[in-house]
C-alpha cells in the first residue's frame, strides 16, 4: 500500500515508523523542516520529501496520483484539512484522515465526510477513564450517542455465565473474548471464564448492571498471596 503522510512532528514520526515496518507498505513523509526527518528512527525504510502537504507538485512527487492513502498530521488545522480534501477529492485517494486540534470544527468535519481524530477528545476520555475507577477503559464513544466501545475482564461473578445472559438483552453485545493467548468471537451459549478480557459494545449505564461480575483492582491479590491490596 503506498501512503503519504503530511507532516513529520512525533506523531507522524511514529506513525511514519509503525506503517513503514509492514512489508506491504510503500511510506512517504512530507514536511517543510529538513530537521523534522531527525525524528525518524533507524527502522524507517519508506522516503521523505521536504514541501507543504498542501502543495499539489509536492503531493505529486509523492506519489498521491498512486496512493492508497494519506495521513495529515501537521500542526494546523487548515493544513490537515486541505491536504485530505486534495488527496480524496482531486486525486481519488480512498482512505484519508486528517488530525484535529480544535474540537469545535468536529461538526464542520463531519458534514464535510472527513475522516478525522481528534487529539483533544481522545486525551480527555484517556483521562477520565483513569480518573473514574467505576468504570471501564473505553476504546470509542460515538458522538450523540450513549454506546460506547468497553473493556472488561471476568471476574468470579462472571465466571460460568453463558455470553447470552451476560448481555443483558441487548443492553451490551460482546465483539470479542481474549482468554490467553487465543482471542474469539463467542457464540451466546459459550460460557465466560474468570480472567477473560472482553471487548464490548455497552449503553451508558451499564456498569452498575455487571459490576459484581467484574475483576476489579481489589480483587486482585499481591504477589505474595496474603492477599494485600496493591
Amino acid at each position: 500500500m503506498h501512503i503519504i503522510i503530511g507532516g513529520c512532528g512525533r506523531l507522524g514520526a511514529e506513525i511514519a515508523e509503525r506503517l513503514s515496518g509492514e512489508p506491504e507498505n510503500d511510506v512517504v513523509v512530507i514536511d517543510h523542516d529538513p530537521l523534522a526527518f531527525d525524528r525518524l528512527g533507524s527502522a524507517f525504510n519508506g522516503e521523505t520529501i521536504v514541501g507543504d502537504a498542501t502543495d499539489r507538485d509536492i503531493l505529486e512527487r509523492a506519489g498521491v496520483d498512486r496512493a492508497e492513502g494519506l495521513i495529515a498530521v501537521t500542526r494546523f488545522d487548515n493544513a490537515n484539512l486541505m491536504a485530505v480534501e486534495i488527496a480524496s477529492h482531486l486525486y481519488g485517494v480512498p482512505r484519508t484522515v486528517a488530525r484535529l486540534f480544535n474540537p469545535e470544527r468536529e461538526q464542520v468535519y463531519r458534514k464535510l465526510g472527513v475522516q478525522y481524530v481528534s487529539g483533544t477528545g481522545i486525551l480527555a476520555k484517556l483521562f477520565l477513564n483513569e480518573f473514574r475507577d467505576e468504570t471501564f477503559p473505553h476504546h470509542l464513544h460515538f458522538t450523540s450517542s450513549d454506546v460506547a466501545v468497553v473493556d472488561m475482564e471476568i471476574g468470579a461473578g462472571g465466571h460460568g455465565m453463558t455470553v447470552s445472559d451476560f448481555e443483558l438483552d441487548g443492553k451490551l453485545r460482546i465483539a470479542a473474548i481474549e482468554r490467553g493467548a487465543r482471542v474469539f468471537i463467542p457464540q451466546p451459549e459459550d460460557r465466560l471464564e474468570k480472567g477473560d478480557k472482553v471487548t464490548a459494545a455497552a449503553r451508558r449505564g451499564v456498569y452498575r448492571k455487571v459490576e459484581s461480575l467484574l475483576q476489579r483492582p481489589y480483587d486482585r491479590v499481591s504477589a505474595d498471596g496474603r492477599g494485600e491490596l496493591r
